[in-house]
């Protein structure tokens, strides 16, 4: 996912061959699934049964982490291990030890007003009128934001929006699912900073360790020194399988967590890990409860990397069908990512541009294709490198026959029919392909090696 400011607003939609969108994503028709690889350029979404159910990467390559998983090594040193793991903690913690917001105020609050000079499109397809958008700026009451500056944390897994409102806002009448409004989903106990209110009190501005955004209120709360030492000094486990079963010590279902969900560790039971999450306590201020997790659901923080870790997590998250903004809980590009390494205490931002900046860059501009694959295959470590192209991040997984193959979370592959009709293929899900993915289409952009410009490889010193 790629952003152009802290407001999450993306005023131009950048049009990628693989449209693989670090945050905003649409969910497609699926198209009927065929073992034919394609063999015409005369493809089209008016006649599907000359479209291959999958694009020839998806059929050849086993979707499978432990293919991969013989090259996987451990970080090479302890040291390099617990240097990651402080850095990731002062990162996640960052807006309880911040006394002041760390992110541009200023520059999110006027892309906000800067909404309403552009002309959206609404759920319906049909133009949003302007007076609507009046109405969504005049509630989040900017001229007095930041109104308030207080720590706070998740109590519920949450979206974070660009405006304190649901509704899209689409750049054309056929963008679904790419809302330019969704940003992230907020995980359950995660720390923030609540610095404003909407003037119904229904949606609640904060600041969390990667951005600023808009949540429902209800879904935060602030939380005070002790609750806030607690959860910062303890020991930790985290989620290792999407959707995880959590109860409370009455048996009362809390809301389900995805990989990477942190939580204080209690005790170790045989099959359990007794734990603390974040409620609403007294005067609406959060407290801490304990509830059970499944052992298989969550393991001790931070996983150790090694090819039985890896090969779990990269397997979970080939399971989410993609989302932008992770829009019904699901992932875009940079959302797989960052829930790759955030189980080994190894933190990353957001979006895809900020992620390949997080330490020291390689780049691969000017380069040509086979230059570009030797050079990741010969710097490329196997799940700890990530390769980027504009408005694309993805996860280098290693070789197979002969080409580097990357693990990523991918919308669609624009190709052009023989009458010159611009279409997309749908993939809409994390998978594992060269990238060259959907070479044997009738390509319209080239594929993603004509454009991946950079390598990094994490945990970055």
């Amino acid at each position: 996912m790629q952003r152009i400011s802290c407001t999450f607003l993306v005023t131009a939609t950048i049009a990628m061959t693989l449209l693989a969108g670090c945050a905003p994503q649409h969910p497609a028709l699926l198209v009927k699934q065929s073992s034919t690889a394609a063999s015409t350029d005369d493809f089209s979404r008016s006649k599907p049964e000359e479209l291959p159910i999958e694009i020839e990467d998806i059929q050849k390559i086993p979707q499978d982490v432990s293919r991969f998983n013989s090259v996987i090594k451990p970080l090479p040193t302890n040291k390099e291990q617990a240097g990651a793991l402080q850095r990731f903690r002062k990162q996640h913690f960052s807006p309880w030890t911040a006394s002041e917001p760390t992110h541009d105020l200023k520059q999110s609050i006027q892309g906000m007003k800067d909404i309403a000079k552009t002309t959206w499109y609404g759920e319906n397809r049909l133009k949003v009128k302007p007076e609507r958008i009046k109405v969504i700026l005049d509630h989040a009451d900017l001229e007095r934001l930041p109104s308030m500056n207080q720590p706070g944390v998740a109590i519920a897994p949450t979206f974070m929006r660009g405006l304190p409102n649901l509704k899209p806002l689409y750049e054309t009448s056929d963008d679904f699912p790419f809302d330019q409004l969704q940003y992230s989903e907020v995980k359950t106990n995660e720390p923030l900073r609540i610095l404003h209110l909407s003037d119904t009190g229904a949606w609640a501005f904060v600041e969390t360790a990667y951005g600023l955004g808009w949540v429902k209120a209800g879904t935060v709360l602030p939380v005070d020194r002790s609750v806030q030492q607690r959860m910062a000094s303890a020991d930790l486990v985290v989620i290792t399988r999407d959707f995880a079963v959590i109860r409370d010590d009455r048996g009362k279902a809390m809301p389900q967590p995805r990989i990477g969900t942190l939580y204080p560790l209690l005790r170790e039971e045989p099959d359990h890990w007794l734990v603390e999450l974040a409620v609403a306590g007294e005067d609406d201020w959060a407290t801490l409860k304990t509830a059970r997790i499944l052992k298989k659901d969550a393991q001790r923080f931070p996983l150790t990397f090694n090819a039985e870790t890896v090969t779990h997590i990269g397997n979970e998250l080939l399971k989410t069908p993609y989302g932008w903004g992770e829009l019904f809980r699901d992932r875009d590009c940079s959302a797989t990512t960052r829930d790759f390494f955030l189980p080994f205490g190894i933190w990353l931002p957001r979006n895809s541009r900020e992620q390949l900046h997080s330490g020291p860059f390689v780049s691969l501009v000017n380069l040509s294709k086979p230059d570009k694959e030797k050079l990741l295959i010969q710097q490329g470590v196997p799940f700890r490198t990530i390769v980027h192209r504009k408005g694309h991040i993805m996860l280098y997984a290693g070789i197979y026959n002969g080409r580097p193959v990357v693990l990523h979370t991918t919308w669609a592959i624009r190709f052009k029919t023989k009458s010159g009709q611009e279409e997309k293929f749908y993939v809409g899900r994390t998978v594992l392909t060269t990238l060259e993915a959907g070479f044997e289409l009738p390509l319209s952009r080239g594929t993603l090696l004509d454009h991946v410009d950079g390598i990094l490889t994490l945990p970055a010193q």
